[in-house]
């Protein structure tokens, strides 16, 4: 509207120009009449041209103000116009770079989800293995179990094969009073035919005689406790033995069920993984209907500073909710890291429990072995019978049997060794652990120490133990004697030398002190 009032003005000026020119023309001759109205209206025109110089001066000024308010406006509006375009190309740039983030997170979110579905394959797969091994050990244990109750039975076999041998040994106890018995009536019957010279003899006789009876009931009874003695602690052993296999049963269970715990810890995580992969999947979508309403948003909203100023605030709070969602990310790569950390040890565990069972099923194979053998010897002398002519006095079968039974102790006093360097081997494997696996370690050497202990606490029969160990040298009769002695004192003699129940170191003495006489009788 301004440059049209210039215009009115413009052509304005001129007419009251043309006003006064045409006032100004009236003809010469009635100038000089009219000299004070011209004057006057001079003045006025004077005044009038002032006040509207004035005003056009006032005019061009507002003009030249209103002219540059317009430049400012239009520059205001052109950058106005290159800031909303600015604006809105980078909310767009910014808009496209969420959206490849987001893309970007969903494909890892993606792979992660590959990935946990990966680990949760493997984990049901090593689920799978573990309960597997458990099956073989629990079959594992139920044989041995079997052929622990097999065992028990070869004892309670070996205990009937004892109380017949400990009958037989009675029996031969009240063979040998007999004896005695027929010995005394034949004293009596000579000492009615002898001479008043034999009556010396016959009382030496009935007090050697009776020497021999007592140290004879003195041996005999001794032997007895020792044999009983030997008896209870052989029983003892096998509770004991028993006792600690229940023991490590015990241990094996509560080993089960420690796996089991870690077994049921790792089912939880697993929940709580999929928990969380649920949340995360709504949150993926909840950002993703924030983007769409975003993107409408923006279509609506490119008109001003007030929608900038919102798509900056909903801006804002993306970046927010990015960083949470990164958060979120790294927290589970931890969580990730952990359960790795967790498998390994439980892995590293499995391993040591698998060498340790290892170990011991080797020495418990080895010590199976060894009792298998011992048990076998043990039966094939048993069933070892002397020649029915020679009877109970064969010397070649006290011989078999000696170096049979020198055999056995051999076998077991090696059989003895390689346990020990069993046990030895795992304690130095126990000692060459860290601090933070020492109590892991020291758990085998543990359990079989107190087995081996046992086992070399045991020691082998002494003298009197019913024929089951060798004895020491004997001093075997003189056959030229004993065919000049009679057939009670020769059973006598042999008896008292080759019976395993009844030993004493002095009786070849006297039995040869006493043979003496026999011999000068019979000459006689």
């Amino acid at each position: 509207m301004a440059p049209k009032k210039k215009a009115g003005k413009g052509p304005k000026e001129p007419e009251v120009k043309k006003k006064k020119g045409g006032k100004k023309d009236p003809s010469p001759a009635n100038k000089p009449m009219e000299t004070p109205i011209s004057e006057e209206i001079r003045e006025f025109y004077h005044i009038q041209i002032r006040d509207l110089e004035d005003r056009l001066a006032r005019y061009q000024q507002k003009w030249d103000e209103l002219a540059v308010q317009e430049k400012l406006f239009r520059q205001e509006f052109e950058q106005l116009a290159n800031n909303k375009k600015e604006i809105v190309a980078f909310l767009k740039h910014t808009l496209n770079q969420r959206v490849d983030e987001i893309t970007d997170l969903n494909e890892q979110l993606q792979s992660l989800q590959l990935a946990k579905e990966m680990e949760k394959d493997a984990f049901e797969a090593q689920l799978a293995q573990v309960r597997h091994e458990f099956q073989e050990t629990k079959d594992q244990l139920t044989t041995e179990n079997i052929i622990l109750g097999g065992k028990l039975a070869a004892l309670e076999e070996f205990r009937l094969q004892k109380e017949e041998l400990m009958e037989k040994f009675m029996l031969l106890e009240d063979q040998l009073r007999k004896q005695e018995n027929e010995y005394k009536d034949y004293v009596h019957n000579l000492e009615k035919k002898s001479v008043l010279d034999k009556d010396r003899l016959k009382k030496e006789i009935i007090q050697r005689v009776n020497m021999v009876a007592a140290e004879f009931r003195k041996v005999a009874t001794s032997q007895m406790w020792d044999t009983t003695k030997r008896a209870i602690m052989e029983n003892n052993t096998v509770t004991l033995q028993l006792a600690k296999i229940s023991r490590q049963g015990m241990q094996l269970l509560q080993e089960n069920e420690q796996l089991r715990g870690n077994q049921d810890n790792l089912c939880k995580q697993l929940e709580l993984l999929e928990n969380s992969q649920k949340v995360m999947a709504r949150h993926s979508r909840g950002h993703k209907k924030i983007i769409l309403m975003l993107t409408e948003k923006c279509r609506e909203q490119q008109q001003g500073r007030a929608e900038a100023k919102q798509l900056r605030l909903l801006l804002s709070q993306l970046e927010q909710s990015l960083m949470q969602l990164q958060k979120d990310h790294q927290a589970l790569r931890s969580q990730r890291e952990q359960l790795n950390l967790q498998l390994e040890r439980q892995q590293a565990e499995g391993q040591r429990l698998q060498q340790e069972l290892a170990e011991e099923q080797k020495v418990r194979a080895n010590l199976e072995t060894a009792l298998a053998q011992a048990t076998s010897f043990l039966q094939d002398i048993v069933q070892m019978q002397p020649d029915e002519e020679d009877g109970d006095f064969d010397v070649v079968f006290q011989l078999q049997r000696n170096e049979m039974l020198k055999h056995l102790l051999v076998m077991l006093s090696s059989a003895m060794a390689l346990s020990r360097q069993m046990a030895v081997s795992p304690r130095r494997e126990s000692q060459s652990c860290g601090p933070p696996k020492e109590r892991r370690c020291s758990t085998q050497p543990l359990k079989t120490g107190p087995l081996l202990q046992q086992l070399s606490s045991v020691t082998p029969y002494q003298l009197g133990g019913l024929g089951l160990v060798p004895r020491r040298i004997h001093i075997p009769p003189n056959p030229e004697d004993l065919r000049l002695l009679s057939h009670t004192t020769r059973v006598g003699n042999l008896w008292a030398h080759s019976s395993p129940e009844i030993h004493t170191s002095g009786s070849p003495k006297r039995f040869k002190k006493f043979s003496l006489p026999e011999v000068s009788l019979l000459s006689k």
